[in-house]
Protein backbone atom coordinates (compact mmCIF):
# COMPACT_ATOMS: atom_id res chain seq x y z
CA UNK A 1 0.00 0.00 0.00
CA UNK A 2 1.43 3.36 -0.96
CA UNK A 3 1.74 6.23 1.49
CA UNK A 4 -0.62 8.34 -0.63
CA UNK A 5 -3.30 5.63 -0.55
CA UNK A 6 -2.87 5.19 3.21
CA UNK A 7 -3.23 8.93 3.78
CA UNK A 8 -6.35 9.04 1.63
CA UNK A 9 -7.84 6.06 3.44
CA UNK A 10 -7.04 7.59 6.83
CA UNK A 11 -8.67 10.89 5.89
CA UNK A 12 -11.68 9.14 4.39
CA UNK A 13 -12.22 6.82 7.37
CA UNK A 14 -12.05 9.67 9.90
CA UNK A 15 -14.64 11.67 8.01
CA UNK A 16 -16.83 8.63 7.27
CA UNK A 17 -16.85 7.53 10.92
CA UNK A 18 -17.84 11.05 11.95
CA UNK A 19 -20.59 11.21 9.34
CA UNK A 20 -22.03 7.84 10.37
CA UNK A 21 -21.97 8.52 14.10
CA UNK A 22 -23.42 11.99 13.64
CA UNK A 23 -26.14 10.65 11.36
CA UNK A 24 -27.03 8.00 13.94
CA UNK A 25 -27.52 10.60 16.70
CA UNK A 26 -29.41 12.98 14.42
CA UNK A 27 -31.72 10.19 13.29
CA UNK A 28 -32.56 9.40 16.92
CA UNK A 29 -33.96 12.87 17.57
CA UNK A 30 -34.88 14.46 14.26
CA UNK A 31 -38.54 13.47 14.07
CA UNK A 32 -39.82 13.63 17.62
CA UNK A 33 -37.51 16.03 19.46
CA UNK A 34 -36.42 18.38 16.67
CA UNK A 35 -39.90 18.33 15.19
CA UNK A 36 -41.34 19.57 18.47
CA UNK A 37 -39.04 22.60 18.75
CA UNK A 38 -39.85 26.17 17.83
CA UNK A 39 -37.40 26.97 15.02
CA UNK A 40 -36.13 30.28 13.65
CA UNK A 41 -37.56 31.36 10.30
CA UNK A 42 -34.11 31.01 8.72
CA UNK A 43 -34.04 27.27 9.45
CA UNK A 44 -33.65 25.30 6.21
CA UNK A 45 -35.97 22.41 5.46
CA UNK A 46 -34.71 19.13 6.96
CA UNK A 47 -34.16 17.66 3.50
CA UNK A 48 -31.40 20.19 2.77
CA UNK A 49 -29.27 19.29 5.76
CA UNK A 50 -28.16 15.90 4.40
CA UNK A 51 -27.09 17.39 1.07
CA UNK A 52 -25.19 20.21 2.74
CA UNK A 53 -23.39 17.84 5.11
CA UNK A 54 -22.47 15.44 2.30
CA UNK A 55 -20.81 18.29 0.43
CA UNK A 56 -19.07 19.54 3.57
CA UNK A 57 -17.79 16.07 4.46
CA UNK A 58 -16.36 15.68 0.96
CA UNK A 59 -14.62 19.04 1.32
CA UNK A 60 -13.28 18.06 4.75
CA UNK A 61 -11.98 14.75 3.41
CA UNK A 62 -10.21 16.41 0.49
CA UNK A 63 -8.81 19.23 2.61
CA UNK A 64 -7.38 16.90 5.24
CA UNK A 65 -5.92 14.64 2.55
CA UNK A 66 -4.17 17.70 1.09
CA UNK A 67 -2.84 18.54 4.54
CA UNK A 68 -1.53 15.00 4.99
CA UNK A 69 0.17 15.13 1.57
CA UNK A 70 1.73 18.57 2.01
CA UNK A 71 5.38 19.13 2.78
CA UNK A 72 5.26 20.73 6.23
CA UNK A 73 7.15 20.90 9.53
CA UNK A 74 6.27 18.03 11.90
CA UNK A 75 4.98 20.34 14.62
CA UNK A 76 2.56 22.01 12.20
CA UNK A 77 1.46 18.60 10.91
CA UNK A 78 0.79 17.42 14.47
CA UNK A 79 -1.22 20.56 15.23
CA UNK A 80 -3.28 20.23 12.06
CA UNK A 81 -4.01 16.56 12.71
CA UNK A 82 -4.97 17.14 16.34
CA UNK A 83 -7.26 20.03 15.46
CA UNK A 84 -8.89 18.09 12.62
CA UNK A 85 -9.62 15.08 14.85
CA UNK A 86 -10.78 17.36 17.68
CA UNK A 87 -13.30 19.17 15.52
CA UNK A 88 -14.62 15.83 14.22
CA UNK A 89 -15.04 14.65 17.81
CA UNK A 90 -16.87 17.87 18.69
CA UNK A 91 -19.20 17.37 15.72
CA UNK A 92 -20.16 13.97 17.11
CA UNK A 93 -20.50 15.37 20.62
CA UNK A 94 -22.74 18.18 19.36
CA UNK A 95 -25.09 15.77 17.55
CA UNK A 96 -25.14 13.54 20.65
CA UNK A 97 -25.91 16.51 22.94
CA UNK A 98 -28.50 18.15 20.71
CA UNK A 99 -30.41 15.27 19.14
CA UNK A 100 -29.77 12.27 21.38
CA UNK A 101 -29.65 13.85 24.84
CA UNK A 102 -31.93 16.75 23.84
CA UNK A 103 -29.77 19.15 25.85
CA UNK A 104 -29.90 22.49 24.07
CA UNK A 105 -27.61 24.31 26.51
CA UNK A 106 -24.92 21.62 26.38
CA UNK A 107 -25.20 21.55 22.60
CA UNK A 108 -24.79 25.34 22.44
CA UNK A 109 -21.63 25.13 24.54
CA UNK A 110 -20.26 22.31 22.38
CA UNK A 111 -20.97 24.10 19.11
CA UNK A 112 -19.22 27.26 20.31
CA UNK A 113 -16.20 25.10 21.22
CA UNK A 114 -16.50 23.48 17.79
CA UNK A 115 -16.43 26.93 16.16
CA UNK A 116 -13.25 27.79 18.03
CA UNK A 117 -11.49 24.52 17.23
CA UNK A 118 -12.58 24.65 13.59
CA UNK A 119 -11.31 28.24 13.28
CA UNK A 120 -7.96 27.18 14.76
CA UNK A 121 -7.85 24.21 12.37
CA UNK A 122 -8.59 26.40 9.36
CA UNK A 123 -5.97 28.91 10.51
CA UNK A 124 -3.42 26.09 10.74
CA UNK A 125 -4.44 24.76 7.33
CA UNK A 126 -3.72 28.20 5.85
CA UNK A 127 -0.02 27.80 6.63
CA UNK A 128 0.13 24.30 5.14
CA UNK A 129 -2.08 24.39 2.05
CA UNK A 130 -4.00 27.36 0.67
CA UNK A 131 -6.26 24.96 -1.24
CA UNK A 132 -7.14 23.04 1.94
CA UNK A 133 -7.77 26.37 3.66
CA UNK A 134 -10.21 27.48 0.95
CA UNK A 135 -11.97 24.10 0.94
CA UNK A 136 -12.72 24.44 4.66
CA UNK A 137 -14.24 27.92 4.47
CA UNK A 138 -17.76 26.68 3.55
CA UNK A 139 -17.59 24.37 6.57
CA UNK A 140 -16.78 27.31 8.85
CA UNK A 141 -19.60 29.38 7.39
CA UNK A 142 -22.04 26.50 7.90
CA UNK A 143 -20.85 26.01 11.49
CA UNK A 144 -21.45 29.67 12.24
CA UNK A 145 -24.96 29.42 10.78
CA UNK A 146 -25.58 26.24 12.80
CA UNK A 147 -24.36 28.06 15.92
CA UNK A 148 -26.84 30.85 15.28
CA UNK A 149 -29.63 28.27 14.86
CA UNK A 150 -28.63 26.34 17.98
CA UNK A 151 -28.47 29.44 20.20
CA UNK A 152 -31.68 30.87 18.75
CA UNK A 153 -33.46 27.53 19.37
CA UNK A 154 -32.10 27.48 22.92
CA UNK A 155 -33.60 30.89 23.67
CA UNK A 156 -37.02 30.35 22.06
CA UNK A 157 -37.68 26.91 23.54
Amino acid sequence: MTLRFAQGLYSFMLVLATALLTKYFVTQGIDIFYGSLNLPEATPDNSYFSYIWRALYILLFISFFLILRADKPQELADDAGALFVSQLFLQILWAFSFFYLEQLTAAAIVIVLLDIVAALMIHTFFFISKTAFVLTLPYMLWLLFATYLNIYILFIN
